[in-house]
């Protein structure tokens, strides 16, 4: 490694197990500020030959950035390490960063003191201590190691007690607990904690099988078995049929309005314009937009999502959905996937494998679906709502993007996880064809530069794999 970066701008560094810095001579290193960057590795890892030069093309073309990662190449697996631009949800949930890692002088010199503390998770403590005060970091999209194996995971126990830290005063509001993946966490708001919500719900009383039940009352019936206090939730449902005898006069354990929202003859249906009529009428902070085709066994879906929505920085919230056959419908879009954007995973069985296991823990996605999406009023009175332009299509994904071009983050939690019965609620009707001219026109260099998915994943495949040619 020192002949690869020997050079005044990069200095090369060790990190050994127990969190301590080394020179390339073995000795404790002394930082110095200046306008060098460390590149922090360890043991094992071999640095690309151009590394070097990358990092100071990139620091000089992005100056706002104190930390860099890069992509890496594992030996033993023969497999790709390839990760999306900075993800705060993601790192909250596992090291998705690990070693190698570059670090300006002035921000190592700052930092390193409390970083030290945590020992062993010293290089993970670095990265949230750099959130904490500030410190912008960055994703070099280029495969710039090679390591034997992935960046091993700090014990779990070490991330919860840095993260308890990191969360400072905020501590008292979250609780961490074991994600899906073995060595996941997941970030959950206490639920004694939880502030009033209001859940806007469209229907036209659709229904699916015999005995034509409408999903609205399935619906309302997975509502009201929520482990959430009953009396901070309202529910609005604009119902298109005058009637709604069928739900409406049950009585429910939480306030429900329901306004008539039939149409003038030949009207062409437009969800967009519907759900924000819906989500106007709301006499809270929080909202949750939902189709009426969605159901869960699970009580605690709300309390998942609403520990992100209530995030200031966050812009909206998208569940795990499940196909009625137990495939998943949506974990997450990616941007440039199958010629425009879509579901990751579509189809996939939902207990089988994803890349880097992205769809089993929380991490941020440019864009989720509308068909369950948490976030707030004043988030959509910022961006006035749904463009109804996009009658049917489209108008989910551009609300997403519009909210991230104000720099509001978009979350993807699989602990909400709820099943979908999608286009149930209103039918198969084909979408105009103009939608996806107007959407591309707008979002096309956002979508193939997006910077939640990496260009060495191939884009005609929804398994997110990488490309064959690395």
């Amino acid at each position: 490694m020192q002949n690869l970066l020997s050079n005044s701008f990069v200095v090369p560094l060790t990190v050994t197990p127990a969190g301590e810095l080394r020179d390339t001579k073995g000795r404790a290193a002394q930082i110095q500020d200046g306008p060098h960057w460390y590149v922090l590795s360890d043991a094992g890892t071999e640095l690309s030959e151009e590394f070097g030069s990358v990092l100071q093309r990139e620091a000089m073309g992005r100056p706002d950035i104190g930390i860099f990662y890069v992509d890496q190449r594992l030996q033993r697996d023969k497999a790709l390490d390839l990760r999306p631009e900075f993800d705060m949800a993601l790192l909250l949930a596992y090291d998705y960063i690990g070693l190698p890692i570059a670090v300006q002088a002035k921000v190592l010199s700052k930092l390193q003191a409390a970083a030290t503390t945590h020992g062993v998770a010293f290089s993970y403590a670095l990265l949230l201590e750099a959130v904490q005060t500030g410190v912008a970091i960055g994703r070099i999209a280029q495969i710039l190691a090679t390591r034997d194996k992935r960046y091993p995971q700090v014990p779990r126990q070490d991330r919860q007690r840095v993260i308890k830290a990191w969360l400072g005063q905020d501590r008292s509001h979250f609780e961490l607990r074991p994600g899906i993946a073995p060595y996941a966490l997941q970030l959950r708001r206490n639920a004694d904690d939880m502030p009033p919500v209001t859940l806007c719900i469209p229907t036209r009383q659709g229904s699916l099988g015999a005995g034509n039940r409408p999903f609205i009352t399935g619906l309302l019936e997975t509502i009201a078995r929520l482990d959430y206090p009953m009396d901070r939730v309202q529910v609005i449902v604009g119902d298109d049929l005058a009637d709604g005898s069928a739900y409406a006069d049950r009585r429910w354990p939480f306030e429900l309005t329901r306004i008539v929202t039939k149409r003038a003859p030949g009207e062409p249906f437009n969800y967009a314009k519907k759900m924000n009529q819906l989500w106007r009428l709301s006499q809270t902070e929080q909202v949750v937009l939902m189709n009426d085709d969605i159901s869960a066994d699970s009580t605690d879906w709300l309390q998942a999502l609403l520990t992100f929505s209530m995030q200031e920085d966050v812009g909206g919230v998208g569940a795990r959905l499940l196909y009625p056959n137990g495939t998943l419908q949506h974990a997450g879009m990616a941007g440039g996937l199958i010629s425009t954007c879509a579901h990751t995973w579509l189809g996939w069985p939902a207990d089988q494998p994803t890349y880097q296991d992205w769809a089993i823990v929380h991490r941020e996605w440019s864009m989720v679906t509308g068909a369950v999406f948490a976030t707030r009023r004043s988030v959509l009175e910022e961006i006035n709502g749904f463009d109804e332009v996009f009658t049917l299509e489209f108008n989910d994904v551009d609300m997403c993007l519009r909210l991230k071009m104000l720099g509001y983050r978009i979350v993807y939690t699989p602990h909400a996880e709820l099943v979908h019965h999608e286009k149930a609620s209103r039918g198969e009707t084909a979408p105009p064809g103009t939608d996806l001219n107007r959407f591309l026109k707008r979002w096309r260099t956002y979508l193939y530069n997006d910077p939640m998915f990496n260009p060495g994943l191939d884009r005609q495949s929804l398994a997110l794999r990488p490309l064959a040619t690395n």
